[in-house]
C-alpha cells in the first residue's frame, strides 16, 4: 500500500495545462529514493481515468494535480474532496476527482482516508510546450500545497503502518 498517490493530470502540448505533469514529474524526482513503506506514488496522466480506481484504492492520501481554466492564472487553489453522490449517467472514459474516488469505492470498498484537489490558474491553453510566466511563479507555491497535503496525511499514514504492523 502506497500511503500517497499523487495524481498529476494534463496536456503538455497545451500550454499551461501541462503544469500538472511539470510538477508531478518534480515530485517523482524528489521522492523516488524514498523507503517503499512511505514511498509517494506519482502518476502522470492526461486525464483521469477509471483505470486510475485501482492505486487508489491502495492509497491513504489522494492529491489531484491539475490546471484550472476557470481561476485566474498563476493562483494555487487547495480544496478537500469527496466521492460524488453518483456516478455520471453517461460514463465516459474521463473522470472528475470525485466521481473517481466514487468508483473506486463501488469497485474496491475503500477509498483514501483524505482527497484533496490542488489546482493552478491556467493563462494559455494554445500548442506550445511552454507554460506563462504566472504559472511558472506559481510552481514552487503548488509544490508546498503538496507538502502541506502529504504532512497533514501524516496521522493516517503512521495509523494505516500501526494497522499493518500491529507487533511494532
Amino acid at each position: 500500500m502506497k500511503p500517497v498517490l499523487v495524481l498529476a493530470c494534463g496536456n503538455t502540448l497545451r500550454g499551461d495545462d501541462g503544469v500538472g505533469w511539470r510538477i508531478g514529474s518534480a515530485l517523482q524526482d524528489e521522492f523516488q529514493n524514498e523507503p517503499a513503506e512511505s514511498a509517494v506514488e506519482v502518476i502522470l496522466t492526461q486525464q483521469l481515468l477509471p483505470e486510475h480506481a485501482e492505486p487508489l484504492s491502495r492509497s491513504n492520501t489522494a492529491i489531484f494535480l491539475d490546471c484550472s481554466a476557470i481561476a485566474q492564472p498563476g493562483v494555487v487553489s487547495t480544496h478537500s474532496l469527496s466521492p460524488a453522490q453518483s456516478l455520471p449517467r453517461i460514463f465516459t472514459h474521463h473522470l472528475d476527482p470525485a466521481s473517481l474516488l466514487k468508483l473506486t469505492q463501488d469497485l474496491y470498498g475503500r477509498i483514501p482516508a483524505r482527497a484533496v484537489s490542488i489546482t493552478i490558474g491556467g493563462k494559455s491553453f494554445e500548442l506550445q510546450e511552454q507554460l506563462t510566466e504566472p504559472v511558472t511563479a506559481a510552481i514552487p507555491i503548488a509544490v508546498q500545497a503538496v507538502h502541506r497535503a502529504i504532512v497533514a496525511s501524516e496521522p493516517e499514514r503512521r495509523a494505516a503502518t500501526l494497522v499493518q504492523h500491529p507487533q511494532e
